[in-house]
């Protein structure tokens, strides 16, 4: 069994399995909604070896075609992640971005907003050299006053249970 998290409101469970399919034979795809927040699900083999070729195969990218209107979701490797907390509220994903540049390629930022407490997010880059040079370069200020938590992404999109 295989959790998919991130999953769009408008994919179908026949669509999942159609895409999945590519990977193994798929015995049932269960689909969980979470209100206005995207959803997750998991996805059964009739053995093994497609969750490995999957897991191996990461970033997994779905629904990357005409077809299917241009939805794609895209799954990087932890090890090209990057946790960032301490974000300051006025503070946007732009600015981020360039800051990030610093170390290497960013190819996105993702944050999330907190009323009460500083924002946080998940920079993404295109190997895993920015990540290591930047947990090495602790502690990392973004501005004289604001000094950044950073720490290793621990979990994954795409996880084996």
């Amino acid at each position: 069994m295989l959790f998919v998290g991130n999953i769009p409101h408008d994919v179908e469970k026949t669509e999942l399995v159609e895409f999945f399919e590519q990977f193994g034979s798929v015995l049932d795809f269960k689909i969980i909604s979470r209100g206005k927040h995207p959803n997750f699900g998991f996805v059964v083999f009739n053995n093994s070896e497609p969750v490995q070729k999957i897991l191996s195969s990461r970033p997994i990218e779905l629904f990357d075609n005409v077809e299917s209107e241009g939805r794609r979701m895209v799954r990087y490797p932890d090890a090209h992640q990057l946790f960032v907390g301490n974000i300051p509220h006025d503070v946007e994903k732009p600015e981020l971005m360039d800051f990030f540049e610093q170390f290497g390629s960013v190819l996105d930022f993702k944050i999330i907003c907190r009323e009460k407490h500083p924002n946080f997010g998940f920079v993404v880059f295109n190997d895993s050299e920015p990540v290591q040079k930047i947990l090495s370069s602790r502690p990392i200020e973004l501005f004289e006053d604001v000094r950044l938590n950073v720490q290793k992404k621990m979990t994954s999109g795409c996880v084996l249970i």
